[in-house]
């Protein structure tokens, strides 16, 4: 059996303990440093997403608009903060909810500084190196043991009378109080550590990452004397990761320096190139994993039928993503897929193999019968969660919609027709992709990060920002494409919304508000093109956010882990 063969299709908890244990897994290098490279492209892939919060969206660098986006993430953290109170907390509400966070962040915890355990190299070292491999002494405690971050958690674990054994041991990591998903940021720093030449500006950002935003574990200070539990690891990160002339100046200055020296070496060109991995790095560190929205989500309740479904695909995923070939679902490979079981199920109401509330009418269901390709794949049992999860995603059906990524089939509210542009423009971008004219063809618009700059751009280019920087664009008579207040006079109605080609298939479609999409297209432009309202600005959730931020918040999504520590 070949080496990657070996290692295919193992949980994050098993790969993380071949990572604490290398010596004794040949071959397993090419595994870790693909596993690395998948954790960083799923990163920028979600910096592409329009409704990714604009404080993890990227931006062109120069020292001033870096300080200036950190210094919005500060004082964001700060005002969660002030605003937060312990007994009033979103998701540990109790001593439990509090011990159980304290459990399943122990992987991470107790391997706090391993992002940058291979940081300093032998031989000469230069000052971008001394400051990340002061950061690393003193995650190591500096060689006093009870200045060790993870000596410090393990006694705080140990006061709560958890006690999970070696961490490098198969007691650990099988360990089934852990949930899988505490193991793969921890497993992301590992992997990604292992190759520090490689993806050096990733381990800068991911330091930036984590060292910016330990001010908010102030909240897990008070929330642990709140309950009566020890807040020393908390309190010492906060002291020690302090954005004045801690840690998290420390990685600031670490960048600035970095991009500053390819800057003189390179280019400017050569620097933003870095400078597009570092903040990679902040992403990738921030959003990896699915730690925090399970901790959200858990409590008494039975799963619902979603949750169900997800957990089949889940369960079966490892086989699955290598039998279907070159096949594509709403544009995306379906072998892909399989990594992410939300968007999978998504993606069947998306290219119509889920008809939402309709079981019978459903195409999947065909694929499950004695003739299908996937007879047997699942029971008689299973087969009917599948169905009532398609019940459930009938208009005006509550619960297990709430389950998948995306609303497919949820009933609208009355909107305007610029709020229904919005609408149309999230409809379509799925069905757009690969298309070779939106390659092609340009729009030049208002650039999304900073409207006093127009920029020309693709227009699938333009799919990727939010919605409202599309319609924009499409509205700028410059383009030639559309006539505000004459949709007659529109060659995008003309040629296009009402041509014999795809889009004028795609837009001939219902759409939710009881009208064709071509015809809201049309009343759109007779309205002279109204832009829809700015949406308020959100901020990424984590587990300390206060209620009414997450109240307020469009889609209630944790990234990540949900916290520093």
């Amino acid at each position: 059996m070949e080496t990657g063969q070996r290692y295919a299709g193992l949980r994050d908890r098993e790969y993380f303990h071949i990572m604490l244990n290398l010596d004794s897994f040949d071959g397993f290098l090419p595994v870790a440093r693909s596993l690395a490279q998948g954790y960083l492209d799923a990163a920028r892939k979600l910096q592409a997403d329009p409704n990714l919060e604009p404080e993890l969206r990227s931006f062109r660098y120069s020292k001033e608009a870096f300080e200036a986006r950190l210094d919005d993430i500060y004082q964001g953290l700060v005002e969660d903060v002030t605003r937060y109170e312990a007994a009033q907390s979103w998701t540990m509400r109790t001593r439990e909810d509090v011990v159980e966070w304290v459990l399943q962040m122990a992987p991470f915890n107790q391997t706090d500084g391993a992002w940058l355990r291979t940081i300093a190299p032998v031989g000469p070292i230069d000052e971008v190196r001394s400051l990340l491999f002061a950061i690393y002494v003193d995650e190591m405690g500096g060689g006093d043991p009870d200045l060790n971050h993870p000596n410090i958690y393990t006694d705080l674990m140990a006061s709560v009378d958890l006690e999970l054994g070696d961490l490098r041991s198969r007691e650990y990591s099988d360990n089934p109080a852990l949930l899988d998903s505490a193991f793969t940021v921890p497993l992301f720093q590992l992997v990604v550590s292992q190759f520090p030449q490689d993806f050096f500006p990733e381990l800068l950002g991911m330091t930036q990452y984590l060292e910016w935003s330990s001010v908010e574990l102030k909240n897990m200070v008070r929330l642990n004397e709140h309950f009566g539990l020890d807040p020393h690891f908390y309190e010492m990160h906060v002291a020690i990761d302090n954005a004045a002339t801690g840690h998290g100046a420390m990685a600031r200055r670490a960048v600035e320096l970095y991009l500053e020296g390819v800057r003189v070496d390179a280019g400017e060109e050569v620097m933003q190139d870095q400078w597009e991995r570092v903040w990679n790095g902040y992403v990738a560190f921030s959003t990896t994993g699915t730690l925090a929205q399970e901790m959200a989500k858990r409590n008494r309740r039975r799963p619902t039928a979603a949750e169900t479904v997800a957990a089949m695909v889940r369960d079966r995923a490892a086989k699955a993503r290598l039998n279907h070939g070159t096949r594509r679902l709403a544009g995306t490979p379906l072998n892909d897929l399989f990594a992410d079981p939300p968007r999978l199920m998504d993606s069947l109401v998306q290219g119509g193999m889920i008809v939402p509330g309709d079981p019978d009418g459903s195409p999947f269901f065909t694929l499950l019968t004695p003739d299908g390709p996937m007879y047997r794949i699942f029971t008689a049992a299973d087969i009917e969660i599948w169905r009532t999860w398609t019940r459930s995603l009938a208009p005006g059906t509550p619960g297990d919609v709430a389950g998948v990524a995306g609303v497919a089939g949820a009933a609208a509210p009355a909107a305007s027709v610029a709020q229904q542009m919005v609408r149309l423009v999230d409809a379509m971008r799925s069905r757009q992709e690969g298309t070779p004219a939106h390659g092609g063809e340009a729009l030049a618009g208002p650039d999304p990060v900073d409207a006093s700059v127009q920029v020309t751009k693709p227009v699938a280019w333009w799919f990727t920002q939010p919605a409202p920087a599309l319609l924009a664009a499409l509205a700028n008579k410059e383009n030639g494409w559309v006539v505000p207040g004459d949709a007659e006079a529109s060659a995008f109605v003309t040629d296009l919304v009402r041509g014999h080609n795809a889009m004028g298939r795609a837009l001939s479609a219902q759409s939710p508000y009881g009208s064709a999409w071509a015809e809201i297209a049309v009343a759109w432009i007779n309205d002279g093109c109204p832009q829809p309202e700015a949406a308020p600005a959100v901020r990424p959730l984590t587990l300390l956010s206060p209620p009414e931020r997450v109240a307020a918040h469009p889609t209630g999504q944790i990234h990540g882990s949900g916290s520093v520590h």
